[in-house]
């Protein structure tokens, strides 16, 4: 560089000097010429007479070349600065175009085509071609047997007219790899306008069109599934409602929802959920038709997107083995894991015409399923909206219930069948709603437990049985046992037992007087888990009880570990142990197994005094039931309580 920057600085001097000696020998030369011309050199030798002024043409002429040689001097100059300037620029384009990371081809215009007659470095370096191996090519071998491109035909449309044109091209390296290419052509035109060269400018574009590519999958498909998520779903049966217009088929749209699925999440993990969930997809796509769209809405909720049917017979085949499907046990980690699904069937162009009103109506059908008792199929009807709106409808004013203060209590006495004295009551929640009256709990505990209002709702119904039951002990009845029930969601919190404890020490009510119950399939999910949070629960002092007894699959190896007081024997089954064998036989072998055990057995539903002498005769603990007392009020209790009144049993 120092030997070059030497160069560079004398190169002005130098041509300077030779400026000044051509334009001083010009001078010189033209001097001597007008000189010579005027005589004064023969009048000096030989004594000529020379006409008056010649000494002053003479001047003058010196005088007009000394000027015009300075003149000179300045053309001269300005030309050379003109050409150096020139020759720099040059310089400059070529080091760019030689720096560039671009690869830059120069093509000459033939009549039999294009051919190449300069490539950049970059060029060699993207194509792994030298610059002799393309000179003299067209540059359409980059494309290789790649040549229906439409890339290809908008360049070959702008070469044919002599315009510039920008296109997108697969072009093949020399190892045979194929990259984009985004390639920019333009025409170059001598002095006629005849187009005689064309320089084009590639830009492998392989990383930034993956990336666009990654991220428009994204946008278009569920990453734990790769099924076709709501959004490439809604262009699909879009699509499939153009078909089905052109050719007058049915389109059926239907919406899977996995039974319980979120009790696989809390007790085996996440990670085991998702084996779940692909191997759910991996189903579903084995059941359908390749023409099918089989997508993932998120979570455990799937759709599907079927056309070209014959019939709707043919419809609710393809349904029902995809039902069948998914009902076959699923392994993970070693154990086997059943899960069901609810589906819901919308067909256009019956139950809809939109893509937004398909889905809609489709996930109501879905609802109303699931309401039935899941793991079954509901054909859409218009009725299903009114009920859907009802719905949620009732959903708003549930969310409001607690603020408006709009949930009460009613207490049923349990009954020590020996002494006829009542030893508990169980509080059980009743919602007065401004619009709707007295809501039934059947009605609005499903979709608190499905919405997951349960948890505030299941809390105060906590905190406002042992405030009363606090209640009626400051008020000097003999203390009883209030028992409370918990869901399925309340139960999964981790902070259960400290949700407890906080609430027995804001009501100041001891724990021996509260008593929790839980059903037996909530317990059997995960035995395992529940154990250690039922012994959590017990640690706080408070009694524990399984409701629904002999409803489950209880295993009596888990049973004797469970740590708790008490069981409770189904109405389902007290209801007809004096007519059913079956029946009966249960009722005796659950109080049996509970005194084996060493807990009390509580029977509820008790309606008739049949039932009761045969659970007198059984050797059942306790009662409860509209035979001795229907739910009642605190106040009714309290006068209950006061009285000392024993019940008949």
């Amino acid at each position: 560089m120092a030997t070059t920057d030497s160069t560079k600085n004398t190169n002005g001097p130098q041509q300077g000097t030779w400026v000044r000696r051509v334009a001083l020998l010009y001078a010189l030369l033209i001097a001597v010429w007008i000189f010579i011309d005027s005589g004064l050199p023969l009048s000096y030798l030989f004594g000529a007479e020379l006409p008056a002024g010649t000494w002053l043409q003479t001047l003058a002429g010196w005088f007009f070349v000394a000027s015009t040689a300075w003149l000179l001097h300045l053309l001269i100059t300005k030309n050379v600065e003109i050409e150096k300037k020139a020759r720099s620029d040059l310089r400059l384009r070529d080091r760019a175009i030689e720096s560039s990371v671009n690869a830059i081809l120069i093509t000459e215009n033939r009549s039999e085509g294009q051919t190449i007659v300069y490539v950049n470095p970059a060029f060699e370096t993207i194509t792994g071609y030298s610059s002799a191996e393309v000179m003299g090519r067209n540059p359409r071998f980059l494309c290789g047997d790649d040549l229906d491109q439409p890339g290809l035909k908008e360049i070959r449309e702008a070469l044919a007219g002599g315009r510039a044109a920008r296109a997108e091209l697969r072009n093949y390296r020399r190892d045979g790899s194929m990259y984009w290419n985004e390639l920019y052509i333009a025409p170059v035109a001598d002095e006629t306008g005849l187009v005689t060269h064309y320089i084009g400018i590639q830009n492998d574009v392989t990383a930034a069109k993956q990336y666009r590519e990654a991220l428009e999958y994204q946008a278009n498909y569920d990453q734990l599934t790769q099924l076709p998520n709501r959004n490439l779903l809604q262009d699909r049966l879009h699509q499939a409602i153009v078909h089905g217009d052109r050719y007058r088929q049915t389109v059926a749209v239907a919406h899977f929802n996995l039974d319980n699925f979120s009790l696989i999440n809390d007790t085996l993990g996440r990670a085991a959920g998702d084996r779940v969930l692909e191997e759910v997809a991996h189903r579903i796509i084995m059941c359908v038709r390749s023409l099918d769209t089989v997508a993932c809405l998120g979570g455990d909720e799937f759709a599907l997107v079927s056309f070209d049917h014959d019939s709707v017979d043919s419809v609710s085949a393809e349904l029902q083995r995809v039902i069948d499907t998914l009902a076959q046990p699923y392994v993970v980690d070693g154990r086997e894991i059943y899960v069901t699904c609810s589906a819901g069937i919308v067909l256009y162009p019956q139950d809809g015409d939109t893509v937004e009103e398909l889905l809609r109506n489709a996930n109501v059908a879905m609802r109303r399923a699931k309401e039935q008792g899941k793991s079954t199929v509901q054909y859409y009807t218009p009725e299903l909206n009114t009920r859907a709106g009802e719905r949620f409808d009732l959903y708003n004013r549930l969310r409001n219930a607690l603020e408006r203060d709009e949930f009460l209590l009613h207490y049923q006495p349990q009954v020590d069948l020996k002494s006829g004295r009542v030893v508990g009551v169980e509080a059980l929640i009743r919602w007065q709603n401004s619009e709707y009256g007295m809501v039934s709990p059947g009605r609005f505990i499903p979709l608190a437990e499905e919405t997951g209002l349960i948890i505030p709702i299941g809390e105060w119904t906590l905190k406002a049985a042992c405030a009363q039951n606090k209640q009626w002990q400051d008020a000097g009845l003999a203390p009883i046992r209030i028992s409370v029930n918990l869901s399925a969601r309340q139960f999964r919190e981790r902070d259960l037992g400290e949700t407890v404890a906080r609430v027995l020490k804001e009501t100041g009510l001891d724990a021996r007087y509260l008593e929790l119950e839980l059903t037996e399939s909530v317990i059997m999910h995960n035995p395992a888990e529940a154990i250690v949070t039922l012994q959590a629960l017990r640690d706080t002092g408070v009694h524990l009880s399984i409701d629904d007894f002999g409803t489950g699959y209880s295993s009596l190896n888990y049973l004797k570990r469970f740590p708790v007081h008490r069981l409770k024997i189904d109405q389902s089954f007290v209801r007809d142990v004096t007519s059913d064998e079956d029946d009966a036989a249960i009722a005796r072998a659950v109080i049996t197994l509970g005194h084996a055990l060493e807990l009390k057995v509580i029977a509820e539903g008790v309606e008739t005094k049949e039932q009761l002498e045969f659970l007198r005769a059984s050797g059942c603990d306790e009662k409860q039931g509209y035979y001795f007392c229907k739910p009642l009020p605190a106040g009714d209790i309290g006068k209950l309580l006061g009285e000392g009144r024993k019940l008949e049993v």
